[in-house]
């Protein structure tokens, strides 16, 4: 009887940054949902982040949540959040050498104002997966105007 070998199978490494990205988010406190980021540059990780209020403001899973609360809290909405993008938290944690030319992996398709900081902030790559929002269109096309490659998984 013949010996059966076992082929391991690797990861590419869009796949390997989005998993990575998906167990940063495992660190929001986010009750509403959880998003994570990796900036990469040269296959090395440079910073992570992930959705959750400013330091040194009560977390979102213990009740600071406006948008939790909307039912009763008139004019809170998404604009309101008092959350930082997972986007933007990476891009704060990362410094403008190690975003230069770096890729960033989302676990979901940036908003706006998440695109607007990438754009601006030496990314030139966003990898992402997940449903693409009303209007996700009109971002990538602002992100691909200002030169920043955008590829959705």
């Amino acid at each position: 009887m013949g010996m059966v070998q076992q082929v391991q199978r690797t990861t590419d490494w869009d796949r390997y940054f989005l998993n990575i990205a998906r167990e940063t988010a495992t660190r929001s406190n986010c009750i509403r949902r959880q998003h994570g980021a990796v900036i990469v540059k040269k296959r090395r990780i440079a910073s992570t982040g992930y959705n959750g209020p400013p330091s040194g403001h009560a977390h979102c899973d213990q009740g600071a949540c406006p948008r939790a609360r909307s039912e009763s809290v008139s004019g809170w909405g998404h604009d309101n959040c008092i959350a930082i993008h997972a986007e933007a938290n990476a891009i704060l944690f990362s410094s403008p050498t190690e975003r230069d030319g770096a890729t960033i992996y989302i676990t979901g398709v940036p908003c706006f104002g998440c695109a607007k900081l990438v754009a601006n902030s030496g990314i030139t790559e966003v990898v992402t997966e997940g449903e693409p929002y009303d209007g996700w269109q009109d971002v990538r096309d602002f992100l691909l105007d200002c030169n920043v490659r955008v590829r959705l998984l």
